[in-house]
């Protein structure tokens, strides 16, 4: 068996047992999905769990349930335990008339500020009721989750040039959030100004 097949063959036993600890219907934290992996042999930290769950998170495998903390993950078929969920609280269903996009919903698209790589991916998961978008990131990427429910889309979002303007703010924001949360200290509005002007600024650069 050459080093690619045995590359697969690891790669489908640690999908296997994700699969298997979220067949329950239980939802757990990369940090939590780490730790179960380590009792049977795996040498998984959060980082290489959270890995492996946003690859299936990003092919349609796992449903992502965003939280005010580290979000949690559980199977595509217990998506109905979740539906209306933010963070921890259930807000009332609103009846947005809904326009058709000329998007395509499951494309992956990318941007990059420097040497931090932004992935986005529609979840059709997401209702009119969540926001407009979830960031998360894992060391040097960030990742976006993308709600082309959100009544925003609908209205504004009608080709691909408002498309990839959206995605290019949205990138902007989200990594101001992560720039942020790296500093550990307090931020002045002058400060988030020119972190954000800056943030344009690089993301200009080829």
């Amino acid at each position: 068996m050459n080093e690619n097949a045995d590359g697969k063959l690891k790669i489908e036993k640690e999908n296997q047992f994700i699969f298997d600890l979220l067949r329950t219907g239980q939802s757990y934290t990369g940090k939590e999905v780490a730790r179960e992996a380590r009792k049977l042999g795996l040498d998984w930290a959060r980082e290489q769990a959270n890995s492996r769950l946003y690859s299936l998170w990003r092919s349609g495998r796992l449903l992502k349930i965003e939280t005010s903390k580290a979000p949690l993950w559980t199977l595509p078929e217990f998506s109905h335990k979740h539906e209306g969920a933010i963070n921890g609280t259930v807000i009332p269903k609103v009846i947005y008339s809904k326009k058709k996009l000329p998007l395509v919903a499951d494309e992956t698209m990318t941007i990059d500020i420097l040497d931090i790589k932004v992935e986005f991916a529609f979840n059709d998961e997401m209702s009119p009721n969540d926001p407009y978008m979830y960031g998360d990131w894992l060391q040097e990427k960030i990742f976006v989750s993308l709600n082309k429910n959100h009544p925003f889309w609908g209205t504004f979002i009608e080709n691909d040039y408002q498309k990839t303007l959206q995605l290019t703010n949205i990138a902007l924001e989200v990594y101001v959030q992560w720039y942020v949360a790296k500093m550990q200290a307090k931020v002045t509005p002058q400060k988030l100004l020119e972190i954000r002007d800056k943030a344009m600024r690089d993301i200009s650069l080829k």
